[in-house]
């Protein structure tokens, strides 16, 4: 259990207000700068209007002062001691005939509303120190006054001490340099002593810097590996060609490498070639589950009951589909055949080619359709023949097989279209187009410009903007773009045929290192030619910059110049335009202002007429 803190009490005196400037934060404190030691504590007289406000303030929050006190901006205090003065006045002026055994009561009218003050010794004045006070005491206000003079602390004034002497230090040090410097001797403020130094200075030092030892370094070791590496770096990249036998080494070993692989691939495909042969054979030879009816069960019955069954089934699936390819095996009365893998032979691996036979081979097992339908699908490709479609004789079935037949022409029209088109490509402006001019070109050649002219501005106008200029060059008819892509693909390989020719009339370089080696002579020689002509190109080009840009800057001067006077020109235009506007409002303003004078002068002048 803590302590019990004795507090004093009683009217607070001098000595303790100094102690409370000192500092001194405790709760009466607090109260005695609050209510009476604040300098910001509006002490003024009461006015009429404060008092008809606290008045009016007590009546709505009775006995609440220290809500009222901030609305009034003076101390709960200040607000207690008026309103029971005003209340005092008040009673006093309509009481005055009352006796002074009336006075003496213990019970008045309205003492039960007044606020009760309590000792509130925080608001009183603080009483004056005695002539003949105590040494306590006296101490007490010696130490008050001390603490209120020392705002720092000891740390805070060595501080400062330190600081004063370090400004008088760099003074001095100012000065003794200053002399030095006129006595002409450079002096740097700096200490040379780096090991004393406290700290980096990263403008003039490099940290941690190991400064290299006095003297010349032995470097023979270094000049000897550096030949070295000369000599090899000569022989292997500075000489004319490159070796052709690491070049044939290379060919080799690459050749190799395909040779090897090609084997185990063909040994890979034999070996699964095999495997799908066993397993086809398997296959074969493998039967049926016999099935033998119970003995004495009658095979008529049951055998026309399952035909019943399979028939309704057969009904409600050609109901349901048009198509054989889906249908299940129960609709062709023929129950497929189950092929069974041995566990040790499906964890080997079959080549592709021999898992294509056997998927076509089980394929081509499947019954036969009873209906041949063809299902075109909507995109086309322009290498994928179409086959004609055999429909039955229905009317639903023709309406739709007039429909799919027209997307498919359409999408054989989409065919037959621009490259430009079908790939999506950015179709030009045809504006924008140069056409060639005709002077070196044939008449086979303007003919074609002329149709890629037509065909651009076709293609631009049906699928770029419909409001250019232009005509819409037709589609062709089926038969005309197989013909012209027939005569196209001929020409083709006509010309592929002359170029295969021509490349085999042309003659290789040997492959030997005489060869290589000419070349690379031919090649320096080429190198060192372009070399001496660069020189002089460089030198004229150089003229030619400088030339320009002296013209640049004469005309950007130039220019800048007569910027200056067309601005100004612009200027005193305006200004003339302006002037002129000016006098002819002046000149208007005159001449009414004469007329006016006329016109008075004239009633002035009637006016004496008739006077006399």
């Amino acid at each position: 259990m803590a302590p019990p803190i004795y507090v004093k009490g009683g009217v607070w005196t001098n000595v303790e207000d100094q102690i409370l400037k000192a500092a001194k934060t405790a709760k009466q404190a607090k109260a005695r700068w609050n209510e009476y030691l604040n300098p910001l504590i509006n002490r003024t007289d009461w006015t009429k209007e404060e008092d008809e406000k606290l008045l009016s303030l007590a009546k709505l929050m009775p006995n609440q002062w220290r809500s009222i006190s901030p609305i009034m901006g003076r101390t709960a205090t200040q607000c207690v001691e008026r309103y029971q003065k005003l209340l005092e006045e008040a009673v006093k002026g309509e009481d005055s005939d009352r006796s002074d055994d009336e006075d003496l009561k213990l019970t008045g009218p309205g003492i039960e509303t007044l606020p009760a003050l309590g000792n509130a010794f925080e608001s009183l004045p603080s009483r004056p120190d005695l002539e003949d006070m105590d040494d306590d005491e006296r101490e007490m206000l010696s130490e008050a006054k001390a603490r209120l003079a020392n705002t720092q602390g000891k740390k805070a004034k060595r501080k400062d001490r330190e600081r004063m002497l370090e400004e008088s230090k760099r003074i001095s040090l100012l000065q003794k340099r200053r002399e030095l410097k006129a006595a002409g001797i450079k002096v740097s403020l700096e200490s040379k002593n780096r090991k004393k130094r406290q700290a980096f200075d990263y403008n003039a030092d490099i940290p941690h810097e190991h400064t290299p030892l006095p003297g010349l370094f032995d470097t023979t070791e270094e000049e000897q590996r550096t030949e070295k590496e000369a000599l090899s770096f000569e022989k292997t990249v500075n000489t004319k060609g490159m070796a052709m036998s690491d070049v044939e080494k290379s060919n080799k070993r690459k050749a190799e490498e395909l040779v090897k692989r090609e084997s185990n691939k063909s040994l890979k495909e034999i070996k699964g070639a095999a495997e799908a042969s066993t397993l086809a054979a398997e296959e074969d030879l493998k039967r049926r589950k016999l099935n033998i009816p119970a003995p004495g069960e009658k095979e008529t019955t049951r055998n026309i009951e399952e035909r019943i069954k399979l028939k309704s089934k057969d009904i409600i699936e050609s109901q349901k589909t048009n198509s054989n390819i889906f249908t299940s095996p129960a609709a062709s009365h023929e129950v497929p055949r189950q092929i069974d893998f041995e566990p040790h032979k499906m964890t080997q691996r079959i080549p592709k080619k021999k898992l294509v036979e056997l998927i076509s081979k089980s394929l081509a097992r499947l019954p036969k359709t009873t209906k041949r339908v063809q299902l075109v699908l909507p995109q086309l490709d322009s290498h994928e023949d179409l086959v004609t479609a055999e429909l039955e004789e229905d009317s639903t079935n023709k309406a739709e097989a007039l429909k799919l037949l027209q997307r498919v022409e359409e999408e054989k029209a989409k065919l037959r279209r621009s490259q430009v088109v079908q790939r999506e490509y950015h179709i030009p402006n045809p504006k924008t187009l140069v056409l060639p001019s005709e002077d070196g070109l044939s008449d086979i050649e303007k003919e074609i410009a002329t149709e890629f002219h037509a065909l651009i501005k076709s293609d631009y106008k049906e699928f770029v903007d419909s409001s250019a200029s232009g005509n819409i060059v037709h589609i062709l008819e089926e038969e005309e773009y197989n013909t012209i892509k027939d005569l196209i693909s001929k020409e083709c390989k006509d010309q592929e045929h002359v170029m295969k020719q021509l490349l085999e009339r042309s003659t290789n370089l040997p492959h030997t290192t005489d060869a290589m080696d000419r070349v690379y002579d031919l090649i320096q020689e080429l190198s060192s030619r372009a070399e001496a002509y660069e020189f002089p190109i460089m030198d004229s080009w150089n003229r030619y910059y400088e030339e320009v840009r002296s013209q640049i800057e004469g005309i950007n001067e130039k220019y800048e110049n007569l910027s200056q006077l067309d601005i100004e020109t612009r200027l005193y235009t305006s200004i003339a335009d302006q002037e002129t506007e000016a006098i002819k409002w002046r000149t208007a303003r005159l001449k009414k202002t004469m007329e006016d004078i006329s016109r008075a002068e004239t009633r002035t002048l009637k006016k004496r007429d008739s006077l006399y």
